[in-house]
């Protein structure tokens, strides 16, 4: 499915005409993460499931004249981040890649609107697994190393070159995996079997072309 995705993006901007206008920039913004996790059992619930992060990146548009119909697509450091413990986090880090088709209409020389809507796909870097231990208690996660989402969103356009945005993303596939081993006596464990977690995003961003 993810490869169909993208054959289907990467066909989108065979079908862009010659006459299209071309610009790019720079993005960037912030992650408010609702991660749904699921919880094990009475004890092993997360302290906190939202966590702020960040993103910047190079973007690039291109936009048919007069109809206002486009495609946008930027490749972005992205860090998002899971809050597991009251003293702990875990960098959540990947090269996001979205791709939006994006609708523009003028309200004058110096101002439009814009919706947009696409895939989103997310290549992790950095560490996938952490284990903490929380008292006699051992919790553990781990990443999947690729996943992809849906984004929607709307925003503005002021003076031809600054967008500010609002964006939605819907997780497709799962984040990763959660597992808690509880210690109800010293010296022994009941090992959980682990639990799959997906990760929502509101996103605020700001960009600049040139």
């Amino acid at each position: 499915m993810k490869k169909a995705l993208v054959v289907c993006s990467l066909a989108l901007l065979s079908f862009i005409p010659a006459s299209a206008q071309f610009s790019w920039g720079l993005r960037g913004g912030l992650n408010l993460v609702d991660n749904d996790i699921t919880k094990v059992n009475k004890e092993s619930a997360t302290s906190k499931d939202s966590y702020t992060g960040f993103f910047f990146g190079p973007m690039a548009e291109l936009q048919i004249p007069i109809i206002g119909i486009g495609i946008d697509a930027a490749v972005l450091y992205s860090q998002k981040g899971l809050e597991v413990t009251d003293e702990e986090t875990m960098k959540n880090q990947s090269l996001a890649i979205p791709v939006s088709l994006k609708y523009s209409l003028g309200l004058g020389n110096f101002l439009a609107v814009f919706l947009a809507a696409g895939p989103q796909f997310d290549f992790k870097i950095g560490d996938l697994d952490r284990k903490f231990n929380s008292g006699d208690d051992v919790k553990e996660f781990a990443l999947d190393r690729s996943t992809w989402s849906i984004n929607i969103g709307a925003g503005v356009k002021l003076i031809n070159h600054i967008q500010a945005g609002v964006n939605y993303n819907i997780p497709v596939s799962k984040e990763g995996a959660y597992k808690f081993k509880e210690s109800p006596t010293p010296g022994t464990y009941i090992d959980n079997d682990p639990v799959d977690f997906k990760s929502s995003t509101l996103q605020f961003s700001l960009t600049w072309t040139f």
